[in-house]
């Protein structure tokens, strides 16, 4: 009767809990029966997987050490003896560490000396030959209406020439230059 029962679960007699556990747990999902729409197959091998695990579970359980409950397992491997020289060894590291953090920040700080040493200055604009003009918008308004002052001074009462010149003016106005005598 034992024997069907690691028969349901698909086990042999000296498998570990942790193994009959996992056969149990992947049975149990595979043939239940919410995952099978209510089939009254499933539902049946589920009770047949429960009632398997019981028996094993209820069996090791009476059988106390004689059942095979866990593989033998090697015995942990000795633990080192405590290094004497430990504390000694570790303010060497840290002693290394710290000359080597001081180390990086002098190198850093003569690569930026280096690099402060070498920088070329830029040369300016007129060194480099450009040519400066004063090319505002005021200073181009400004000679567009004198230019239009000296051609057109005989045609100052033609509606046309007086509304230029009088949009003129007003654009003078706007950037703060005071409008040139008629």
């Amino acid at each position: 009767m034992a024997e069907d029962a690691y028969e349901t679960l698909g086990v042999s007699p000296d498998a570990t809990d942790q193994e009959v556990h996992r056969a149990y747990r992947r049975l149990v999902k595979l043939h239940h029966p919410d995952h099978n729409s209510g089939s009254p197959e499933a539902a049946r091998r589920f009770e047949e997987v429960q009632e398997a695990y019981a028996r094993i579970t209820e069996l090791r359980r009476s059988a106390g050490a004689s059942a095979p409950r866990q593989r033998e397992q090697a015995p942990p491997p000795p633990r080192p003896a405590p290094d004497p020289d430990l504390d000694a060894r570790l303010a060497e590291m840290e002693r290394d560490l710290r000359e080597a953090y001081e180390a990086r920040e002098r190198a850093r700080e003569a690569a930026r000396q280096a690099a402060a040493a070498t920088r070329v200055r830029r040369a300016s604009d007129e060194e480099l030959g450009y040519v400066k003009t004063d090319d505002s918008l005021a200073k181009i308004v400004s000679d567009a209406r004198a230019e239009l002052s000296d051609r057109y001074s005989k045609a100052r009462e033609h509606p046309v020439a007086k509304g230029i010149y009088d949009l003129i003016d007003e654009l003078a106005a706007k950037l703060n230059e005071p409008p040139r005598p008629r």
